[in-house]
């Protein structure tokens, strides 16, 4: 007796049912089915399909538990059963926008499933947080699967989930059968229900296979292993080897190879398994019914058993003409044969397509599959192994020791070569992981040595020439070395421009246009254009991200507020639209600052309290919000400001650039003035004592002289050349002329500052209240000794819009997150009462607010700023 019943799964079959009848309506829908193993979430999806139209367009990918994931394997699966030409393509950019574009263009709805997405890969799982950001604008039902104990809360796929917009995604958890469920299950079988859910706790595959095993109650296996061991014992000799030797396949069955490993039976044994219900036929695939009785086959067979069925399906891939397209097959049974000479010539191959694709973590798999094995390999192969490692893992995984010691190995590898342009190069590679592990003086070091090696190079070693000196420029920009930064920037980008190299091009003028405006050079600003430009028409990225950040921090530091704001939004979207969340996190933290500077210090604090509520991100990334959030919380009286200051002074000595010191600094100096106690401003002011000369940019050495002017310290002393006009006037004593200066660069609050210096108090009060800075009222009270009057603070024409990010009233909030939730105009009416005409106006009003063209691009911007949707209704 077989049984392939369906029982207690209506709730599943009804939601995916109705997310299908809606896609016309309201656009598409994800639909997540979890439980645990052997629960029936294939099952259920199976049945579903089976539901449909046959013309209905299906694609299936799945996640493999391969040696190292296929990159992109579910998302190729899903490309090659919609025709699309997948195998031409190289690049993750290509793939994920083409996919798009032919799904936007689909005319009738397009069922996807992902199954086992707890094995998927990191560029499936940043496809599949491209596509559900986009997928409400789609025809798309797309169904994942996954296992409950196998995804806990920091498992990448909680973090792909968590991007996408959580009125798209339903979660459709299966739980245990009931003793009801376990009796139809049972019906005909004679087995006990109360025994068998005993044993089996509800799990519906162990449940069936008890019964296609034929089992009795007094012979019940006691697990799944066992289940699938008593049928298969039951099996001739030549079906058991059969299941033994595909067991080592983790996911589908190559035909052809298995067809020319077993010969004539190969239908004949498929049609038995098939029979047998071990395994199964899924259009053109083939494959075990359930992952858990492959595994219950796989696990208990001997370790010469498992090699020598890895290796006959090695020396079948490498004598057939797969090429490249099943390598990540090849390298699974490669580790698993033992075979290192295999191991290593495939494995790099692997992980250069993996590369290709932008998946950096499969490629850092591959090579470590390769270093296991690197004994066999020549003094060369082991350089090239080590020096890729490094670079991909230190991408992808985590610098550590290990990243470390595999580029220290490199080097010592290629010295011995007597190949010293490459030892240059590597040289310079370990500079730059010093540098992000914040080992200021060890990255110098190396950066020196590398340049140099690299300079007693011959002519082809102009590219990694350039490389390095824009490294060395990059290092001494952050170090506020600008001067210096500045030489080494300009011979990196003739060097860079000599061979072509874009990429090093972009990053040298990057670091030369940063340097000169950090120093109040506006003529910097055309090279960090150029530098954009040129990122930008070469598919750049990070290079691209990297200028939107230092152009906007540039503005903003030049007090070019409405440049810097209209160049952020740009940037953001640019991020946002290419998937470089923290890049998008950080320039979000730089928005933030915007507003701080703007003295909007409310939406100030709320962007960066989204920001730093992101899970994952490094203390680079977060630093900007941080020193904001506190400097924020300091000026609006909030509690926990002198926690979050020193949270962010902590986080500024841990990445010891200049940059984040100096606000820090200067923020623990505001802190002493306001609270009355000038004494705890002695550690600060002492910092800057000791501080060498001209590493401070000129506006922020001009607030940093407010304060000590205001803590009674002296400057006069301490003007520079290249101080701004308005904190020239102010150190001179020219209060008056220094607040109306200020007030010309937007600071109304750095300007009441002056105004108290000069004994307008009551000015200088205003002015507060037009900033919303209470602490700076209460301060002013406690200075005027008998005390002024202090009217309540200013209120704008509706409280929500005021303290909304984008000036959104509490109506078009709502309607925003109805919108962002992918309902239609006539939805929206529905749900707030109102005419279509009034919410189509709303929602004019909103694109206009926003900056948007389209819908997509408000979904887009709530996924990189949250804050702008208000907050969920209880």
């Amino acid at each position: 007796m077989s049984v392939t019943k369906v029982v207690e799964r209506a709730h599943c079959l009804d939601i995916l049912g109705r997310a299908y009848c809606s896609l016309g309506e309201t656009g598409g829908r994800i639909v997540m089915i979890h439980g645990e193993a052997g629960i029936g979430k294939t099952t259920a999806i199976g049945t579903f399909l089976q539901g449909l139209d046959p013309g209905q367009r299906v694609a299936i990918g799945h996640c493999e538990l391969l040696a190292t994931p296929r990159p992109l394997g579910a998302v190729r699966d899903v490309a090659r059963m919609l025709k699309f030409g997948v195998e031409t393509m190289r690049n993750d950019t290509d793939l994920f926008d083409g996919l798009l574009d032919l799904l936007l263009e689909a005319r009738q709805p397009v069922v996807i499933v992902l199954e086992d997405l707890h094995w998927a890969d990191y560029k499936s799982l940043d496809w599949l947080k491209f596509i559900g950001r986009r997928i409400a604008q789609l025809p798309v039902l797309l169904i994942g699967s996954f296992r409950d104990e196998e995804v806990d809360e920091t498992h990448p796929l909680r973090l792909a989930l968590g991007a996408i917009p959580s009125a798209i995604v339903e979660r459709v958890a299966l739980h245990p059968l009931t003793l009801d469920g376990v009796t139809a299950l049972l019906e005909g079988s004679g087995l006990a229900p109360e025994e068998v859910h005993r044993i089996t706790l509800g799990n519906a595959f162990f449940v069936t296979e008890l019964v296609n095993g034929g089992a009795r109650d007094r012979n019940v296996p006691l697990s799944v292993s066992d289940a699938v061991h008593a049928r298969l014992s039951a099996l001739d000799a030549d079906l058991r080897s059969f299941l033994e030797l595909v067991s080592c396949c983790p996911a589908a069955i190559p035909q052809d190879i298995t067809r020319a490993l077993v010969g004539d039976r190969f239908d004949d044994l498929v049609a038995l398994s098939v029979r047998r219900h071990f395994l199964r036929r899924i259009d053109d695939t083939l494959e075990f019914r359930h992952m858990l009785a492959r595994r219950a086959i796989y696990e208990p067979l001997s370790p010469t058993k498992r090699r020598d069925a890895h290796a006959r399906y090695l020396a079948a891939y490498m004598a057939s003409d797969r090429g490249d397209a099943e390598l990540d097959s090849i390298v699974h049974h490669a580790v698993g044969a033992g075979d290192g000479p295999a191991v290593l010539d495939t494995a790099d191959r692997a992980a250069q397509i993996a590369a290709g694709f932008g998946a950096h973590r499969e490629a850092a798999l591959h090579y470590q599959s390769a270093l296991d094995h690197i004994e066999g390999a020549d003094e060369t192969t082991a350089a090239e192994i080590y020096e890729s490692f490094a670079y991909e893992a230190a991408l992808a995984l985590q610098i550590d020791d290990q990243v470390i010691a595999a580029r220290r190995t490199a080097i010592s590898l290629w010295r011995r070569l007597g190949r010293s342009e490459k030892v240059g190069e590597n040289l310079a590679a370990l500079s730059r992981v010093h540098w992000y592990r914040g080992e200021a003086n060890i990255a110098g070091d190396l950066i020196h040595e590398a340049i140099d090696i690299l300079e007693r190079q011959a002519p082809h070693a102009v590219a990694a020439r350039a490389k390095s000196h824009a490294l060395r420029a990059q290092f001494l920009m952050l170090r506020d070395r600008m001067e210096e930064a500045r030489d080494w920037a300009q011979r990196a980008a003739a060097l860079a421009s000599e061979v072509s190299d874009h990429e090093t091009l972009a990053h040298a003028l990057n670091s030369l246009g940063s340097a000169m405006m950090f120093r109040g050079e506006r003529a910097g600003e055309a090279h960090l254009r150029k530098s954009l430009s040129i990122a930008l028409e070469h598919g750049c990225h990070e290079q691209a991200a990297r200028a939107y950040t230092n152009l906007s921090e540039c503005l903003i530091e030049l007090r070019e507020l409405d440049s810097a704001s209209e160049l952020i939004e740009e940037g953001i979207a640019f991020d946002t639209g290419h998937d470089l969340d923290a890049w998008t996190y950080y320039l979000v933290g730089r928005k933030g600052q915007l507003r701080f500077e703007q003295d909007r210090c409310e939406e100030a604090a709320m962007i960066c309290e989204g920001v730093l509520d992101r899970d994952g991100q490094t203390l680079l990334m977060r630093m900007p919000a941080m020193l904001v959030l506190a400097r924020s919380a300091l000026r609006l009286g909030s509690a926990d400001a002198a926690d979050l200051l020193q949270a962010a002074l902590s986080g500024a000595e841990r990445i010891d650039e200049p940059q984040y010191l100096v606000a820090a600094h200067v923020a623990a100096l505001e802190a002493a003035f306001l609270a009355g106690q000038p004494d705890m401003a002695r550690p600060s002011l002492d910092w800057f004592d000791a501080m060498e000369p001209g590493l401070m940019s000129p506006p922020k050495e001009g607030e940093y002289l407010i304060w000590r002017q205001l803590l009674g310290a002296k400057t006069a002393d301490r003007i520079s050349a290249d101080l701004p006009e308005p904190f020239r006037l102010l150190v001179r004593g020219d209060y008056d002329a220094a607040a109306a200066a200020l007030l010309g660069t937007q600071s109304r609050y750095l300007a009441g500052w002056a105004l108290v210096l000069a004994g307008r108090l009551p000015e200088a009060d205003a002015l507060f209240a037009e900033a919303g800075a209470k602490s700076a009222r209460v301060a002013l009270r406690r200075l005027s000794g008998d005390g002024i009057a202090l009217p309540k603070l200013a209120r704008g024409p509706y409280s929500a819009a005021r303290s909304h990010p984008y000036d959104l009233t509490a109506k078009e909030q709502t309607v925003l997150r109805l919108v962002v939730a992918g309902h239609s105009n006539a939805e929206i009416a529905d749900a707030m009462s109102r005419s279509v005409r009034t919410v189509e106006n709303h929602v004019s009003s909103i694109l206009r607010k926003l900056g948007c063209d389209r819908r997509l691009e408000v979904a887009l911007l709530a996924q990189s700023e949250p804050w702008i949707l208000p907050a969920p209704e209880n």
